[in-house]
């Protein structure tokens, strides 16, 4: 149960991020290092409300693989955008 919570979190803030990038950014007018910026914040914006259900469930004993789960994902999401803004990544349509 954890396991697929986690990923289903994690594919949540991965497609936000995704979403949010992709309409923020216009390869026009910005500097592709600028997408992944809008990458990591619009997959980001939703974790506080991710933590806060995760801590939740992880302190009820129905849900607590739910929970742990859920706060997996998270952190891998979040790591995954760290991971991206310090290596300086760019998808390859940006145009590097």
């Amino acid at each position: 149960m954890a396991v697929l919570v986690a990923c289903l979190v994690l594919a949540l803030h991965v497609g936000l991020g995704l979403l949010a990038a992709n309409w923020l950014w216009s390869g026009e007018t910005d500097n592709p290092q600028q997408w992944t910026y809008f990458y990591g914040t619009g997959g980001c914006c939703i974790s506080p409300i991710t933590a806060s259900l995760g801590a939740f469930l992880v302190n009820n004993p129905r849900f607590k693989a739910a929970g742990i789960g859920m706060l997996a994902g998270l952190a891998l999401a979040l790591v995954g955008a760290a991971v991206a803004l310090l290596i300086g990544f760019t998808p390859s349509w940006a145009g590097n």
